[in-house]
Order: structure tokens, then sequence, then C-alpha cells
């Protein structure tokens, strides 16, 4: 039998309108109580605060929600969300759908779920072609719906389903809260994510899922931010860092087509160089605009990286951040025997060494893992939830450099 999404034809735009260069992001939800339980919408809003990002948040998350009408009138044909739509020039919209709807074999959504996803899709872009709809990927029923059935299983078809939506809509953008939920199980085994009730989150789920959607969004490692929105501040920074992990992963940010938004920076001693032609550049250092309409951006100093552009159609996509320390004339690199890491037990360490500063940790391609302030001789640093290989460690003050490789094994 044909797809049942596939039978409706999307509106095509004659005139394509960006979003302007922006300090402040818009970003709308539309979801149900999976959203509104902990309120992570303001759990976002703390996340981008703590990185210095401007952001307007406002929502529609009434409970038993849907896109579709269900036991209510659905986001697609609800009088509040049509309001809320045409309010603003929205950067994004954030789609948390019934994910009742998604929990069987892949490719089985029900017909009036994916026509009620088109409507809203074709709602959204008729208000602004450049708004970009991220539809979350979340979790289901603790231990599955089947018999046989358990949890990992049944968010991974909930996944499968949310990116065969997308690729069957318009190619937006998928955030994979449930993959994050999967790793947090075994890094995390004593949180539990679940509320007493075993479908709604606790409120580490809700910080767990607000770290993965604002990972998405705004392409910032979220791991050195102090935010953690009462959640214990260990398990804040594990659950950011597997947040950052998850949504970085390349498989993932092909499947979720976050790949297709996401320039990317490489670096040459101290010269950034943007992947791709555009139209227009803007860089960002920590935040704040800096250089010239170019591809290419000479640092001049350390710091974290990011580049914005404007694509054919005239929307602007941006890069995820890229930490760049620079080695300037006065900076020793040091790779003194007081550096150690001394191996405690499952790939946590001990570091030792009398230099204070900021830590650094960087996978064997470069990207930046976690990064945190030193102020002890003696910090316990975990790397149980990265995969085995080399890592790169360095260290940081005002006039030493610190490195040193270490290898992982499971």
């Amino acid at each position: 039998m044909e797809n049942p999404i596939k039978k409706i034809v999307l509106l095509s735009f004659v005139s394509i309108i960006g979003l302007g260069c922006s300090a402040q992001t818009k970003v709308l939800f539309l979801g149900n109580s999976f959203t509104y339980m902990y309120d992570v919408p303001t759990l976002f809003n703390g996340l981008a605060t703590s990185a210095g990002i401007s952001v307007f948040v406002d929502e529609n998350t009434q409970a038993g929600m849907a896109v579709a009408n269900e036991s209510i009138t659905g986001h697609a044909y609800d009088a509040v969300s049509q309001a809320k739509i045409v309010s603003q020039d929205w950067d994004y919209v954030v789609v948390q759908d019934n994910q009742g709807n998604y929990v069987n074999t892949v490719g089985s959504i029900p017909s009036a779920c994916g026509n009620a996803n088109i409507t809203l899709y074709n709602q959204i872009k008729a208000n602004n072609p450049c708004t970009r709809i991220v539809y979350l990927a979340e979790w289901g029923p603790e231990g599955g719906v089947y018999s046989g059935d358990n949890t990992n299983n049944c968010i991974n078809r909930i996944h499968g389903n949310m990116i065969f939506l997308n690729d069957n809509i318009g190619n937006e953008i998928v955030s994979p809260i449930g993959k994050s939920w999967i790793t947090s199980f075994s890094s995390l085994p004593s949180v539990d994510l679940y509320y007493s009730d075993n479908v709604h989150p606790s409120l580490e789920g809700c910080y767990l899922t607000a770290a993965t959607l604002f990972t998405t969004i705004f392409k910032y490692n979220p791991t050195s931010l102090s935010y953690t929105g009462g959640v214990s501040s260990s398990t804040a920074s594990t659950m950011r860092s597997i947040a950052y992990s998850t949504v970085t992963n390349p498989s993932y940010m092909s499947t979720t087509d976050l790949g297709l938004y996401t320039p990317t920076i490489s670096v040459a001693g101290n010269v950034l160089t943007a992947s791709g032609s555009y139209s227009d550049y803007q860089w960002y250092l920590n935040g704040s605009p800096v250089g010239i309409n170019s591809n290419t951006y000479t640092a001049t100093t350390s710091g974290m990286y990011q580049v914005e552009v404007t694509n054919a159609s005239g929307c602007l996509m941006r890069s995820f951040t890229k930490d760049v320390t620079l080695i300037t004339t006065g900076i020793i690199e040091n790779n003194a025997s007081e550096f150690e890491f001394i191996p405690l037990q499952n790939n946590v360490f001990e570091l030792i060494s009398n230099v204070n500063g900021i830590v650094s940790i960087y996978d064997m391609q470069g990207k930046l893992l976690q990064s945190f302030e030193k102020a002890d001789s003696h910090v316990i640093v975990d790397f149980t939830i990265n995969a085995e290989g080399i890592y790169l460690v360095t260290l940081i003050n005002n006039n030493t450099k610190v490195s040193k490789k270490i290898m992982l094994s499971k």
C-alpha cells in the first residue's frame, strides 16, 4: 500500500524570505505534557542564558495534544497554535507529537498523523520559509509497549519513525532525544529519567531532553555550562556531555538531517575556514560577532568560534562551535611528568598536576568533547561515556600549555 504521507503535495513558495541577522533566536514549542512536564522550554532557555545566548521562547504545550486531532484538537488545527505560528518570524519551531503514534514498526505511522504533520509543516513554512522545524524523537513507556519489548527497542523505533516522517515531509531536523536517553541508561544507571508513571519524564529526563535540543538548535558545546535546572551538578554535567556526543555523532548528523544545515570549520594554524560556498558569512568569537564577510577568518585570540552563513534560499545556517587555542609568544608547551593520569577504574582517571587552568579533552579528529576549569592539584576525570581509542588532554593557564595523550579501552 502506498505510503499515506506521500499522497499530499507540499505547498510551493515563490518568494524566499531570509530571517535576517538577529541578536535574538526565536523558538516556538508545540507539544504536550511530555514538553510541559518540568517545563522543558524553561530548561532550554536556562541553558541558552548560561551560554550567553539571547533567546525568545513561546509555547503551546497543553496536556493531551498531538499534531493530529486525538483526545483534543491537534496543533495542526488548534486556534492557539495557529495564532502563535503567525505571531513571529520564528527561527525554530519545535514539534513534539504524541510519541504513541511512532512506537510501532518503522514506516507504519498512522495516516491521520502523517497528514496532520504535513498540514502543520505547510502552515509554519507559509509564515516564514526559513523557519527550521525540529521534530523531537523522544521515548516510549518504560519497558516498551509489547510483550517481550524493551525500553531501548521502543525508543529506537520512535527514532526511526521520526526520521521516516521527516524524510517524507520536508527534510527538516530531528533531535535525537531518545538516543541521549539510551546512553544515559548505561552511563547514569542510578538516575531515573522517568516520572513515577513510567511514561512521563522526571526532572532529570527533562534536563537531558533540553540539553539535547539546545545542542541541536544552537550547535554549541554545552559541557562547560553551569546551568543545572535543579539537577545535581555531577549528573547535569554528564548529561550535557551525553547530549553533545549524541547530537554530533556523525551517523545521527546524517540521518537526522542536521548536517544539511551545518557548515563546518577547519583550522590551519590560526586561519579558520568555513566549508561550502555561501553569499554571506558572519564569524563569532565567544558569541560576539567578529570578522568580515569571508569564508576565512584569522583568529587573533583563543576562544569559542562559530560561523553563520546565508544559503542560496536566503536562510541562515550556523556551524558547531569550535574551540580554538592559539599558542602565542610567551606560551610554553610542557609535557612534564608532573602532568599525570592515574587510572582508577572503568576509564575513570585521577588527573594530577601542579598547573591549574582550563582542561580540554579532544578526540583524534580534533573535536572538543569536554572542557572545565581545574583549580585543585588532584581532579577526577570520567571517560566512561567515551568510546575506546586515543584522546588528547590539554591544560592551559596564562603561560603554560601542558598536554598528554591517553588510551581508553573497554
